[in-house]
């Protein structure tokens, strides 16, 4: 025989049922200010206050147990193409009439069970994450022969403005005008000529003038061809991108399809990205990276060759122009190293890009083909959570593909999803919990309701909570009746909620925000934006 708890020790059960059905793309605003439809707005805030109460939860272990299942209710499938067959004489002819197909909008779901079977957005992080990670990692290896130092650029600078001073001063101090000057500036025989004296003067100015020309040449020239090597380096990378893009796709596309489904499939039954990593096709996908760099390379290197030989010509005019001179081996050889430098350092970030946003769009593309398998999936099942345990309510990844008319915004079956709700509610496993229902909808039902199904669970000790979505105020704190110019919907989902009642708890816990604490009124409560929502979870669940 189970103990009997006092109301106040009892575990809590929490049923929410979400209207995901057509009305509910009506926009609202987000924190952000930005307008998007209800149901995203109510998605992110149910998942925000599910994970502040998971968190307040687990630092208090004392905290009494509460467990939560989540139904849905609007979602859409296809009906499948059937063909028709003839069983008659004990045989089975298949016929040529073949049905149509149509699409079901009247699906109920369990959000909990389709929430742990799409991927989180922390798990598709981390695909990416270990993705990128990959990449960069046969990256480093078929570009092992690039030098990527920083101080390439520093190094490159000081040979040539090094190279061009210290030979043209040499020049400058061994020629005939520098011999004379040097020989005259020792020789004090000659100090009582002034004529002597005065030419002197005018050729040790006219060598300080020409020092200083080889030096400002030498600084500006070796800041100029380092320039212009890296606008033309980094011309070379962008000026094939489209190309390069066109390539890179080509090459990883049906690689990268068929990962992404085998990806999303291990991911969809349980196992961790980390797990699923393991059976990553490796020496596949080095062999395609390699394929991508060596394409690039040979159409990089002739283009790095004739930057060097377009710029060569230039400097060299500059060497003999002030009288110095360079070695053009050591610089070819190091100014291709500063191009491929510049060239590879854009064109792998560019690869990283094209193969992450190829990795993402196949994602994407797998996850559109597979939501009707998930959505079978978690129809087919019931799936309650202490709440300690669960990560979000509704999916938080993958939002373009799943918020959208393909799968949701169907119509509203209200019947069938108190049909399921009832169903949890009175398992005899949760015989010995406090139970509270909540319905989040706009009213706008699509089938009939049954009164009785509501009232018999009222009668079992369970109460139910309406929240009404609506743009215009009808209701700013709990009544006794319905209004008579209420919209149908607004007046079932007011029949379907509990009298407040000293002692049911949730009386109180409403107390804590601005509704007046008044028993014998309906738990009928009009939201306006997704705040509204979190604070009534807010007073219901946390102590």
């Amino acid at each position: 025989m189970k103990p009997n708890l006092s109301s106040a020790n009892k575990p809590l059960l929490v049923g929410i049922i979400i209207d995901v059905s057509s009305s509910m793309r009506r926009n609202w605003k987000n924190k952000e200010g930005k307008r998007l439809p209800q149901i995203e707005i109510i998605k992110d805030g149910l998942n925000r206050q599910i994970r502040k109460i998971k968190s307040i939860y687990s630092e208090k272990p004392e905290t009494k147990e509460v467990e939560l299942f989540c139904i849905g209710m609007g979602f859409k499938r296809p009906q499948k193409k059937w063909r028709f067959v003839d069983l008659s004489r004990n045989k089975e002819q298949p016929l040529d009439e073949e049905a149509e197909t149509l699409i079901d909008a009247t699906v109920v779901c369990d959000i909990l069970a389709l929430t742990e079977i799409i991927p989180t957005k922390a798990d598709l992080e981390e695909v990416e994450n270990v993705i990128n990670e990959k990449w960069s990692g046969y990256s480093n290896q078929l570009l092992q022969k690039v030098d990527f130092r920083e101080n390439l650029y520093d190094d490159l600078v000081s040979l040539i403005r090094e190279s061009l001073y210290q030979t043209a001063l040499k020049n400058l101090r061994y020629g005939l005008r520098g011999r004379l000057l040097s020989y005259l500036l020792t020789r004090k025989i000659f100090s009582e000529s002034e004529w002597l004296n005065n030419q002197t003067e005018q050729l040790n100015n006219w060598f300080i003038r020409k020092e200083k020309q080889i030096r400002l040449t030498s600084f500006n020239e070796s800041s100029s061809y380092l320039e212009n090597i890296n606008v033309v380096a980094k011309g070379i990378a962008d000026g094939s991108v489209g190309e390069y893009e066109k390539y890179i796709r080509t090459t990883l596309d049906d690689f990268v399809s068929e990962q992404s489904d085998q990806v999303l499939e291990l991911l969809t039954l349980g196992h961790s990205p980390k797990k699923v990593f393991d059976t990553f096709n490796e020496d596949r996908v080095f062999s395609l990276a390699r394929t991508i760099y060596d394409h690039l390379e040979q159409d990089v290197r002739p283009k790095i060759q004739l930057t060097w030989l377009s710029n060569r010509t230039r400097l060299n005019v500059v060497t003999k122009l002030i009288g110095g001179k360079i070695d053009n081996a050591l610089v070819k050889k190091m100014t291709e190293g500063v191009i491929q430098k510049i060239v590879w350092e854009k064109l792998r970030r560019f690869i990283r890009v094209i193969v992450d946003d190829l990795f993402k769009d196949a994602f994407r593309k797998s996850a559109k083909a597979r939501f009707y398998e998930w959505l079978d999936l978690a129809s087919s099942r019931e799936v309650t959570r202490s709440i300690k345990d669960i990560v979000n309510v509704l999916p938080d990844a993958l939002e373009q593909e799943i918020y959208s008319d393909k799968f949701m915004f169907g119509t509203t079956p209200i019947h069938n999803a108190i049909k399921k709700a009832s169903l949890r509610l009175m398992d005899v496993n949760f015989s010995q919990h406090k139970k509270i229902l909540i319905t989040i909808s706009d009213g706008e039902f699509s089938e009939k309701f049954l009164p009785e199904a509501t009232t018999l669970l009222k009668d079992s000790g369970i109460t139910i909570i309406s929240l009404h979505i609506s743009n215009k105020n009808i209701v700013s704190q709990l009544v006794e009746k319905a209004e008579r110019n209420w919209s149908e919907g607004a007046k079932i989902m007011f029949e379907m909620s509990s009298i407040s009642a000293e002692g049911d708890g949730v009386s109180q816990a409403l107390s804590k925000l601005d509704y007046k604490l008044e028993y014998g009124k309906r738990l009928f409560i009009q939201v306006n934006h997704s705040q509204a929502i979190e604070d009534i979870l807010d007073a219901l669940l946390i102590d």
